[in-house]
């Protein structure tokens, strides 16, 4: 109830609105760089894929256009558990025997990444409070650290959207205490173990962003269910939340029989609630996802629309002033081809942020 990522959307076609007017020209003339992104106040990544994203730059002008667009700092792979104990590992290993992690880096670029359990039936699995996932992050801290000899800052956003991997979802209560008292311990270790080989790296807790879209404190579910993460939280390196939602700010959601809220003004709540703990915050992964396409598609449509508000500078200096400056694209397919001119407003929102006039205003 009241959750939206990858699971329960609804698809629906709406026409998209153009970008704002002072977006239009704002940047035209700039040449992109292949190379990774020039440092700026913000970091900007793109998955899910690095190996795939790469061979497909020579191969594919799309992608080659999408990369220079975005010109992204750090590359986003993904840790997944899809039976409840083990983490596939296999994709890293191959990267780390082949040496693309070091060519990665050697391009300039850093890496992400994102751990997350098959949540398909509820509860899910244990692998996430277990000693096997620890294992497993020391692993492949070890492949990165060698990777990355100069020690370039990495993002470890664990456990992603782990809100919901209990029954009932979203909830802290007596029921579901005792699996979210572990998972916090687990976390903690797992942070102590992958800044033990990588001192630089950023590691959080990736919530799933609907999480503060409600509130039941009866229950214990929604926002009621943030405060008992506060000293874990305090004691990571930030926070980092997703934003997957399907629909543009102010479609009518017959899920919760409203207009929506669209993806940006969920992230600006995630911003106002989660600084309280820590101001190092993260849009971990971004997606308008729709379920029966995901995770091949979604709305391109309102890319451009979430775009074209995250892109004014008065929401740019919104949510950096709550401490907001990483944000990573989710599948990079989404933008190939520039569908509803989802690249361009991708494009306008990265140069408005390069810009900086935005902390001016």
């Amino acid at each position: 109830m009241n959750r939206y990522s990858r699971r329960q959307y609804l698809q629906g076609l709406f026409a998209t609105s153009m970008l704002l007017t002072f977006c239009d020209r704002r940047f035209a003339g700039k040449e992109p760089v292949l190379q990774a992104g020039n440092a700026t106040r913000w970091h900007l990544g793109v998955g899910a894929d690095p190996a795939q994203l790469i061979g497909e730059i020579k191969a594919n002008p799309a992608v080659r256009e999408l990369v220079q667009a975005w010109s992204p700092d750090f590359l986003t792979g993904w840790l997944n558990c899809v039976n409840g104990k083990q983490g596939d590992l296999s994709f890293w290993r191959i990267w780390h025997r082949q040496g693309l992690l070091s060519a990665w880096f050697s391009a300039g670029y850093s890496l992400q990444v994102i751990t997350w359990e098959d949540d398909t039936k509820l509860p899910t699995g244990d692998y996430h409070i277990s000693q096997q996932y620890l294992e497993d992050l020391e692993e492949l801290a070890g492949y990165i650290r060698k990777a990355n000899p100069k020690g370039r800052q990495t993002y470890w956003t664990l456990a992603t959207e782990f809100s919901y991997w209990r029954v009932p979802a979203d909830t802290y209560n007596a029921q579901t205490e005792k699996y979210y008292q572990k998972l916090m311990q687990n976390l903690l270790q797992a942070r102590a173990i992958i800044k033990r080989q990588l001192p630089s790296a950023w590691v959080a807790p990736s919530w799933g962003g609907w999480i503060v879209t409600f509130d039941f404190p009866n229950k214990g579910s929604g926002r009621s269910m943030i405060p008992p993460f506060a000293q874990m939280m305090q004691q990571m390196d930030g926070v980092a939340f997703q934003s997957m939602r399907p629909r543009p700010a102010g479609e009518f959601n017959p899920e919760i029989q409203r207009p929506d809220p669209g993806n940006p003004e969920q992230i600006r709540q995630c911003c106002e609630i989660f600084s309280k703990y820590r101001k190092s915050l993260m849009v971990s992964h971004y997606e308008p996802s729709i379920k029966e396409f995901h995770p091949n598609g979604g709305r391109a449509d309102t890319v451009t629309r979430d775009f074209a508000i995250m892109a004014q500078p008065s929401w740019v200096k919104t949510v950096s002033d709550m401490g907001l400056d990483k944000f990573s694209l989710m599948h990079y397919g989404l933008y190939k081809n520039n569908p509803y001119n989802a690249l361009d407003a991708a494009k306008t929102f990265k140069g408005v942020i390069q810009e900086g006039e935005w902390a001016l205003g």
